[in-house]
């Protein structure tokens, strides 16, 4: 008999205590369809609607393509069970098989939900409703800063200024969904809100020392506000704050001391090159090769964009007349004509010899991403294997 105010579930329970991931759980813990819908409401969706339990469908469909693609090796192939709209594949249904964890088709309805719950939260990320504009307005910032170069400088930074050589100047235009979700799935703390490489650009500089003048000048410029630089997402395996200041500040003394030449100046500047790297050990992302050499950190710029409300009472109005126009312009509704956000994005800046490697050798994104799969299967199908 069950005591009153005893009967815990020790899963969400452990959850709020201790912040892990609901999907490292082995199985859920609901007990019949009518616990399933109380779940299934808590979490956002009312069953009632048809227009949600349409919306569960889709999602459900995309998490099977995503393992059948993505997770599974070419010989293992997902249950004909779950192939087909059918009641055993209802969302309660599934969630209840999910609780039992007694066969393999209890594990297979959690690793399914698993990626369910996933894809949902990536299909309620509100910033993209207005990525388009963020996109527009981050990428005309930067190449308004950037012209075609000659010979190895294919680029060049503020051209008209303090100008900085590129060898490579390249942008994501949008994360792909799927490397999205294997992100998503690969790493227990990240959630979605917190992707905020959608928007990205990697920088090649000739070498290290144009790789840090290139984020003074992006200060300098006005392209990058440092205020807006993200807390604790900064990346620094180059050479560190401290090292590089060291070296700088005495060099620049002795220059005005001593009337440098140029020739004077580049010999040091090579020296500088020659500083010791940050120790391999300090390495951030778990799937990044500890060989990968990189400047990296998140900004954010503030994001000007037409708001739907506006726009659909200002075509009613025009649309109206008469006291239908009076009876809609005394409706005491304060409705702003844009709207604004903040959009993150990523910049990664590496020199040359580091882009290389990157390219062909130990650190090459292609081992990266096997690295990351690897994860994301073992954490979703860990009980199939």
């Amino acid at each position: 008999m069950k005591k009153r105010g005893l009967d815990f579930d020790w899963t969400s329970l452990r959850i709020a205590l201790e912040g892990l991931s609901y999907l490292d759980f082995p199985k859920l813990n609901v007990k019949n369809k009518e616990d399933a819908k109380r779940f299934v409401i808590s979490y956002g969706y009312e069953l009632s609607d048809p227009y949600a339990q349409e919306e569960i469908w889709r999602i459900y469909f995309e998490a099977l393509s995503f393992i059948k693609n993505h997770l599974l090796d070419e010989d293992e192939l997902l249950p004909d069970r779950f192939l087909s709209r059918a009641p055993n594949n209802e969302i309660t249904r599934l969630m209840i098989d999910a609780s039992k964890q007694v066969d393999d088709e209890s594990r297979w309805a959690c690793a399914i939900l698993r990626i369910m719950h996933i894809i949902c939260h990536l299909n309620n990320d509100i910033r993209m409703e207005n990525f388009q504009y963020a996109r527009e307005q981050i990428f005309g910032r930067f190449d308004s800063m950037i012209t075609t170069g000659g010979g190895n400088s294919r680029w060049i930074f503020d051209p008209q200024g303090e100008a900085i050589p590129l060898v490579r100047y390249i942008k994501r235009q949008r994360k792909e969904r799927n490397s999205t979700i294997m992100k998503l799935l690969a790493k227990p703390t990240t959630v979605v809100e917190a992707i905020y490489d959608s928007i990205g650009f990697r920088f090649v500089t000739e070498n290290r020392w144009e790789s840090f003048r290139l984020i003074q000048r992006m200060f300098d410029t006005g392209v990058v506000s440092a205020p807006n630089i993200y807390p604790s997402r900064s990346v620094n395996n180059v050479i560190s704050f401290d090292s590089f200041k060291g070296n700088v500040e005495p060099m620049f003394e002795q220059a005005e001391a001593s009337d440098w030449t140029s020739e004077n100046f580049i010999t040091r500047i090579r020296e500088l090159e020659n500083v010791e790297r940050v120790p391999m050990t300090q390495v951030r992302n778990p799937f990044s090769s500890p060989w990968y050499r990189a400047i990296q950190f998140t900004g954010r710029q503030m994001i000007i964009a037409p708001d739907p409300s506006f726009q659909l009472m200002s075509t009613l109005r025009e649309s109206l007349s008469g006291d239908a126009r009076q009876i809609l312009d005394t409706v005491p509704v304060a409705i702003r004509e844009k709207r604004s956000f903040f959009q993150p994005f990523e910049v990664q800046i590496l020199d040359k010899e580091s882009y290389v490697e990157s390219l062909s050798g130990r650190s090459r994104h292609r081992d990266y991403k096997n690295r990351q799969r690897v994860m994301a299967r073992n954490r979703i199908l860990r009980d199939l294997l």
